[in-house]
């Protein structure tokens, strides 16, 4: 679909996926309005770049003409926008939908898998910005002009999230894919529906496509033998086309030799602490030398790159005690994230302020969260974020967490509040400390509180 002078109205505008694909309509040439509940920085940057944006959520909002809606996920029926759209015979898209046909005919680059997707798209985005690529980040990058760009090259690079079976609606040149694990079991039941979603998602790919996938993850394995097109492996097993020698992380920052099909390609310099970052750069190389990237210029975009907010973000220091802000939510990204931050603070106490993000996942993954959890001193559990849940009762599998993690001879605490943990946290951090804020919910809150108040706290976090 033909984006411009198309008139499109994004119903809650200030999400961080819809706010991407509205700026990237503009810069395509459509017309773009949309509303959101409360303003921000981002529905005042669409604003400045000639968005029509409402606070507030009202049927008057949507204008006389428009092409189609597009609503982010959280929009349900009961909406005065969306009943109305409805009412008046619109076409009403989901961001995933809207992504696919903003972007066909592209040559996308889509970023698949369990983790990792938010920073190797935006490594990717890095290293193809000088060629003009455009992209779209589920995060905010620290290094890159914006979330989002439509970009003057054919190569799109797009996050491709397997929610929902979302990434169906997209069209991919080239998929590159980090990791199968099970999440999302709503959706895929169990892991092996979680494994065809992906095969599924990897036969959109045609003939004259490529899959870049793990050669470390079986289940990428198992899913490229089946690609209709083009393999290109990565990792560390032997025989993969992408490999790294002589990786050390143990700085805290990666450094490693890439090579290409036995030929030394040049060094890998991270300034983003973990060894996981240094496979999803190695991917993010593959795909970017199918797009043409020249891999000295590649490899210097990587040493430059900063990470993501909410991605080991370093927020300040509270007594002298660095905060680290994360959005990990699935034990596996706990337990690297976790093991990144041993590296990385080797001789401080570890404290993490955990906050679960949906009691399915908590429960569901509960033994994996305690062993991950486990690579810490001390461990904060917070009330779980529900998100789209209900008829849950909180409190019960955060304690049952707390005592299995004492049970390992972790110092371990259940808090129902933020104002809690501000007051604890200040009664007892240490200049030796690393504080570690680790969720996809609102945990970070505290750590900004902490910042915003300072020792000796006068009032509690909200």
């Amino acid at each position: 679909m033909d984006f411009a002078n198309k008139t499109i109205h994004f119903i809650g505008i200030g999400g961080a996926g819809v706010s991407g694909l509205a700026r990237v309509a503009l810069e395509a040439g459509a017309w773009v309005s949309g509303s959101d509940i409360k303003a921000s920085a981002t529905t005042q940057a669409l604003e400045d770049r000639g968005a029509r944006v409402f606070i507030g959520q009202r049927a008057e909002n949507l204008p006389p003409h428009i092409d189609f809606v597009v609503a982010t996920a959280a929009v349900r029926a009961g909406n005065p926008e969306l009943d109305e759209a409805v009412r008046r015979g619109l076409t009403v898209m989901k961001y995933a939908q809207a992504l696919g046909e903003l972007t066909r005919g592209r040559a996308n680059i889509c970023v698949a898998g369990t983790h990792g997707k938010t920073s190797t798209t935006s490594m990717l985005a890095q290293m193809l910005r000088g060629q003009g690529a455009g992209w779209i980040v589920g995060g905010e990058p620290l290094n890159l002009e914006a979330s989002a760009r439509w970009g003057t090259s054919p190569h799109f690079v797009m996050e491709s999230c397997e929610y929902d079976r979302s990434f169906l609606h997209l069209h991919p040149s080239l998929v590159l894919l980090n990791n199968i694990e099970a999440d999302h079991l709503d959706v895929y039941g169990d892991i092996e529906g979680v494994e065809r979603g992906f095969a599924d998602f990897v036969a959109r790919l045609p003939r004259h496509g490529t899959l870049v996938y793990n050669a470390d993850d079986a289940r990428c394995v198992r899913v490229a033998r089946q690609a209709p097109c083009r393999r290109v492996s990565f990792g560390e097993a032997e025989g993969a086309d992408w490999r790294l020698t002589g990786l050390d992380a143990g700085s805290g920052l990666a450094r490693a030799d890439v090579w290409c099909q036995g030929e030394r390609i040049g060094a890998l310099s991270l300034n983003v602490p973990g060894q996981v970052y240094a496979f999803n750069a190695l991917g993010a190389l593959a795909a970017a030398h199918w797009a043409g990237a020249d891999s000295a210029g590649a490899l210097e975009a990587l040493s430059e790159y900063r990470g993501v907010k909410r991605r080991f973000e370093m927020l300040g220091r509270f007594k002298g005690a660095p905060l680290i802000d994360d959005y990990a939510h699935h034990p596996s990204a706990v337990k690297q994230l976790l093991q990144a931050a041993r590296d990385a603070f080797a001789s401080r106490r570890l404290v993490a302020v955990f906050q679960a993000h949906q009691y399915q996942r908590l429960n569901g993954f509960f033994e994996e969260f305690v062993q991950a959890l486990a690579l810490a001193d001390r461990v904060l559990v917070m009330r779980t974020y529900a998100a789209r849940e209900q008829g849950v009762i909180p409190g019960i599998p955060e304690q049952a967490l707390c005592r299995e993690l004492q049970a390992l001879g972790v110092d371990a605490l259940a808090l129902e509040h933020f104002g809690e943990a501000a007051a604890e946290l200040d009664a007892s951090t240490q200049a030796r400390d690393a504080l570690v804020f680790i969720g996809a919910g609102d945990v970070n809150e505290i750590a900004l509180g902490l910042l915003a108040h300072g020792p000796s706290l006068t009032r509690s976090a909200a």
